[in-house]
């Protein structure tokens, strides 16, 4: 998030004139950098900046607070600790906002115990402390402010999924002493921490993309036409199962499978009972629905149909690093693409027999990934899992719903809390 504020601070650049003729130069880093400094009161972590004495007219000052060994050192936090918001009753992280949104969207649910939503986040451990005590903090909060329970919990990403790494001549990453040095696998190593969790409908969503809290209520209003389209699919596949078990016509469940999936057959079934087979095995399956908003000139996963091991052609998201995209041809189709990914996506992950599915069995091993990477200041390969949302859900079923806009906030710079989601 502070790439450029601190690329600035390595510069030792402290002349706001001489970052603003960099900017109109076209220079990346001071374009970004400028956003923040010329307008650093209105952001989340000014508080904290001026508390230390800083001035809002001095880059010096301000880089200094960010980045000095004595100052906040934000940037070696992981972002959902980082201030996202101002409010005149104080800030918000990513992480207390994801809780806010959370309990805005289960507000109106009632049950024996109250009104309560279940959130779980996966860190790193590290920072489990830090984590610890904003949920206590934010938990609080929420309660008092509209009596919604939130029940947090964590999980980290398992050392058992870290991977091998290379130089881009090949040569294996090795560790001080000489032995293979590993690194984590990338989010498809996750899989297992969603599959730990032992629920039936699961809401996915990325730390950086949460709004403000003007926003909450129409966003939360999107998220429940989600999970209200993710219920009726469950409920519409749980019962084909049963009724084809016991012997529904099993031309009934081939054709649900190509209106809701687009999932049909490779080549002909030779008669009922292999139709009828063919239906189970691919309607009992985890299911998701996933949000798109216009692609516009975003980089990242976009929805296209694909071939998919034994059951041909479905719905799937595929990733730009899955993607040869120094191939014209290649790269043309992929960004072609009306609609992109900002991973918001409704999960159901127990069978018609209300059994977990064994997530793992539906991930597709060949869709893993070959990332680029600086490792210790070295131009590095990673060997990744197939992606959390893409290689390893690559079996699912897969139903996509096109979303407004404005429920799409990243932050990948802190100059990304400039934009409309994120101002008053």
């Amino acid at each position: 998030m502070f790439h450029s504020l601190l690329q600035l601070h390595r510069d030792q650049e402290t002349d706001l004139d001489h970052v603003r003729s960099r900017a109109s130069g076209g220079d990346g880093v001071a374009k970004d950098a400028l956003v923040v400094l010329q307008n650093i009161r209105s952001f989340a972590v000014w508080p904290e900046l001026e508390s230390r004495g800083c001035s809002p007219h001095s880059v010096e000052q301000i880089l200094r607070g960010l980045f000095a060994p004595s100052g906040l050192l934000y940037h070696q936090l992981p972002k959902g600790l980082i201030p996202f918001h101002l409010y005149d009753g104080g800030v918000r992280s990513a992480f207390a906002e994801h809780l806010h949104d959370a309990a805005q969207l289960t507000a109106d649910r009632e049950d024996h115990g109250g009104a309560h939503c279940d959130v779980h986040f996966t860190i790193g451990e590290a920072h489990m402390r830090s984590f610890e005590r904003a949920r206590e903090i934010e938990a609080a909060r929420i309660e008092e402010a509209i009596g919604v329970r939130c029940r947090v919990t964590f999980s980290v990403q398992s050392p058992l999924t870290d991977t091998i790494a290379s130089d881009l001549h090949g040569n294996i990453r090795r560790d001080d002493s000489g032995g293979v040095a590993f690194h984590p696998g990338g989010h498809g190593a996750l899989l297992r921490n969603l599959a730990r969790l032992g629920a039936d409908v699961v809401l996915i969503k990325n730390i950086d993309n949460t709004a403000r809290r003007e926003a909450s209520p129409q966003i939360a209003d999107v998220r429940r036409q989600i999970s209200g389209r993710l219920l009726q699919l469950e409920s519409q596949v749980h019962d084909f199962v049963r009724e084809l078990r016991s012997g529904r016509d099993a031309q009934d469940g081939l054709n649900l499978l190509e209106r809701q999936f687009g999932v049909r057959p490779t080549a002909p079934l030779p008669d009922n009972e292999s139709k009828r087979r063919y239906a189970v095995f691919q309607l009992d399956r985890p299911i998701r629905v996933c949000a798109v908003v216009s692609a516009h000139d975003r980089s990242g996963g976009r929805p296209f149909w694909a071939e998919t091991p034994d059951r041909g052609s479905s719905l799937q998201i595929v990733e730009g690093a899955e993607v040869d995209l120094g191939n014209a041809t290649t790269r043309d189709l992929f960004h072609a693409s009306d609609h992109f990914n900002p991973v918001d996506i409704a999960c159901s992950i127990r069978s018609a027999d209300g059994e977990a599915f064994d997530l793992e069995a539906f991930a597709v091993p060949d869709r893993a990934i070959v990332a680029k990477k600086v490792l210790a200041g070295v131009p590095s390969l990673v060997y990744e899992h197939p992606g959390l949302w893409n290689g390893a859900m690559g079996l699912w079923n897969t139903a996509f719903i096109e979303v407004p806009d404005f429920t799409f906030n990243p932050v990948k710079s802190l100059a990304d809390l400039w934009t409309s989601g994120h101002r008053p």
